[in-house]
């Protein structure tokens, strides 16, 4: 028991530390993740401190002025949303990663692929703050830019690098995965009395 735990504790250590390095574009942050099965298992310990983020950055969004109607209601959307998306995606993206014929390389892609996303949701964190100091408009929707800019980089980088396929085949990748989440997003927007049947 303490053996595993000082196993995956390591790994999660090396990994904040993999995914610091590619966050600023230093390539050899790629060799903190193994192509490994059990590693890619264990990297889905990343949405646990992700989610932290997440719900920051929702209270953000609230204190922007985007409050919804039914807070609880949109709140338990948004998580279940969490949830779907990062678990959907990591299943779609095996077949995609199957048709780019690197499949043998799925392990650590996903690995990787779990830490940017944890990554993306300090990045975009970082870059709300200034609606907290009331900062202007102008100002937070240029930093927030800024963020989700370099956000939809690292995981375009880490992509293409993990992977190692051409910049497009890890655009196409990226917008597979931005495409998901946006769909699920859309849907829950639609009123649950307009599905019934």
């Amino acid at each position: 028991m303490m053996q595993g735990l000082r196993l995956v504790g390591g790994e999660i250590a090396a990994s904040l530390r993999g995914i610091a390095a590619l966050t600023f574009g230093q390539s050899a942050g790629l060799r903190a993740f193994g192509n490994d099965i059990d590693i890619a298992r264990r990297s889905f310990v990343a949405p646990l401190f992700a989610l932290p983020i997440f719900v920051v950055l929702r209270l953000v969004d609230w204190i922007g002025g985007s409050t919804p109607l039914e807070g609880g209601h949109a709140f338990a959307l948004d998580l279940l949303t969490f949830a779907i998306g990062w678990a959907g995606f990591a299943l779609i993206s095996r077949p995609l990663v199957r048709m780019l014929g690197q499949e043998r390389a799925w392990p650590r892609y996903i690995a990787v692929w779990n830490w940017s996303n944890f990554a993306q949701y300090c990045l975009l964190l970082l870059t709300a703050l200034p609606v907290l100091f009331h900062a202007p408009a102008m100002v937070t929707e240029t930093i927030a830019l800024v963020g989700f800019g370099w956000a939809l980089w690292l995981e375009w980088y880490v992509t293409k690098l993990s992977l190692d396929v051409t910049p497009t085949s890890a655009a196409l990748v990226v917008a597979a995965d931005v495409g998901f989440g946006a769909v699920l997003s859309l849907l829950t927007l639609v009123p649950l009395n307009s599905l019934s049947f």
